[in-house]
């Protein structure tokens, strides 16, 4: 019976924080989240006030991206992979940036005010700001 309560536990989702640097001088405190969509689609390549925005990814099969693909994109891997073949298959935009772990998520947006990443929300220190939580 125990083992059965176990399997049946549902299991944790991560809280994913979406980050920008904290040289970032933007006057905003917080993004919606269908900005956060479009800038990660590569719809919008600005951020609200102008200065220009560069979506950073984790690696594929990270979980924290397939949370914040399903999350924030409401998408599959496969999906967004078909997404992103006919973009760049058009010429219309570049696939992201992308960091092979949390830790290099937050050095490489802490030191460039133009990136936006996602990490855990266990994971938020000074270095970065956090504009958005799923």
């Amino acid at each position: 019976m125990f083992i059965s309560l176990l399997v049946l536990a549902p299991v944790a989702k991560a809280e994913v924080a979406v980050i920008v640097s904290i040289e970032n001088k933007n006057s905003y405190t917080s993004i919606d989240k269908d900005l956060i969509e479009r800038i990660f689609l590569s719809k919008v390549k600005n951020f609200p006030d102008g200065s220009v925005v560069k979506p950073l990814n984790l690696k594929q099969g990270h979980y924290l991206r397939d949370e914040f693909n399903s999350g924030f994109l409401s998408k599959t891997e496969s999906q967004l992979s078909r997404y992103w073949s006919r973009l760049r298959f058009s010429g219309k935009a570049e696939l992201p940036q992308e960091a092979r772990t949390v830790e290099e998520v937050k050095a490489l947006v802490a030191n460039n005010p133009s990136l936006i990443g996602y990490i855990d929300s266990m994971d938020v220190d000074d270095s970065i700001k956090v504009v958005h939580k799923y």
